[in-house]
């Protein structure tokens, strides 16, 4: 069975109509430019990182080239989703596993975070970086939010309490960005044993969101990537948490762990508590925006054909005027 476009495209070409609908993509290649920071140094850019373009599945290279002295590098690719990797020497390597490139002109800001020492430390520190859009459609000031397992009155690190310090562990806000793009990265370096919670916050307010503003957040332990999360699509909430915890166990080893399906089903992912401005949160409906179901095409259609007749029955009767 043909798909609800196609049919509608075949539609229109019968009607005359060569206006094209609404969501409809382009499959010619778009500017997009990949600009790297450091995750640590606010608004130094980074030269020489080796940025490499491939299919989401795995395939093979699409693009590839080096960023320059401004930290950026540019390429032609059609609107669609990618696997990007990134490296540089003495950061942590990169590959991001679902990059959105949707229109000409986009700008993809990425942060490295710098490889520590190989010692027993070096391996146990645990550094948080967020990045956002840079479109001004989007979000211009994400804020990052990490509450410390040891409940100090001073624990909860955020843009106005950079600084966290207790015995032999310390929290920090090292970037704070309030014009787009980021990076927002949260150092924890000899954590305690507990359970660290995180989130975003969306300080800027409307009209943007967070769930159109290409919002990323990562996890580095050590020299490894823990983990990438991608806020979800759609989402109006002014708080997200990423992953449900940063686990410290006995040993000290820092264990990311993420919300079950569940969970997210159930909102915890927009949950805070009380003391930091949150509350119960509202289950997600069964249907979150933008979720697709097996549904017959008919109705769909036929709404837009009668859309079609009605505007071919106004251009008519314009030309007949003008005849008369």
């Amino acid at each position: 069975m043909p798909s609800v476009p196609s049919t509608v495209a075949a539609l229109a070409a019968l009607l005359g109509l060569a206006t094209p609908l609404p969501g409809q993509q382009t499959t010619r290649p778009v500017a997009v430019t990949f600009e790297l920071n450091d995750a640590q140094t606010k608004g130094k850019l980074l030269e020489g990182v080796a940025v490499r373009v491939a299919a989401p599945d795995g395939g093979g290279e699409l693009a590839a080239g080096v960023t320059g002295k401004e930290g950026r590098w540019t390429t032609g690719l059609v609107p669609g989703t990618y696997q990007v990797a990134y490296r540089l020497d003495g950061f942590v390597p990169y590959e991001s596993g679902a990059t959105e490139l949707r229109h000409d002109g986009q700008v993809v800001t990425v942060s490295l975070s710098r490889l520590l020492e190989s010692t027993a430390a070096g391996s146990r520190e645990v550094r948080i970086i967020l990045n956002w859009g840079s479109d001004r459609s989007q979000v211009k000031d994400a804020d990052s939010h990490l509450v410390c397992a040891c409940g100090a009155p001073d624990g909860h690190v955020f843009f106005s309490q950079r600084e966290h310090h207790s015995g032999t562990h310390a929290v920090s806000l090292d970037v704070d960005d309030t014009d787009w793009g980021g990076p927002e990265t949260i150092t924890l370096t000899g954590a305690p044993p507990g359970s660290y919670l995180y989130w975003v916050h969306d300080f800027s307010g409307p009209p943007a969101t967070l769930g159109a503003s290409d919002v990323v957040v990562r996890v580095v332990i050590g020299a490894e990537q823990a983990g990438e999360f991608r806020v979800p699509r759609g989402l109006t909430a002014r708080d997200w948490r990423p992953f449900k915890a940063i686990e410290v166990g006995k040993d000290g080893r820092p264990q990311l762990v993420p919300f079950t399906p569940d969970e997210i089903a159930e909102a915890a992912d927009l949950a805070l508590p009380a003391e930091y401005g949150g509350g119960a949160a509202t289950p997600r409906p069964a249907e979150p925006p933008g979720a697709t179901e097996r549904r017959s095409p008919l109705p769909t259609i036929v709404g837009i054909v009668a859309a079609m007749l009605v505007v071919r029955a106004v251009l008519r009767g314009r030309r007949h005027g003008r005849r008369r």
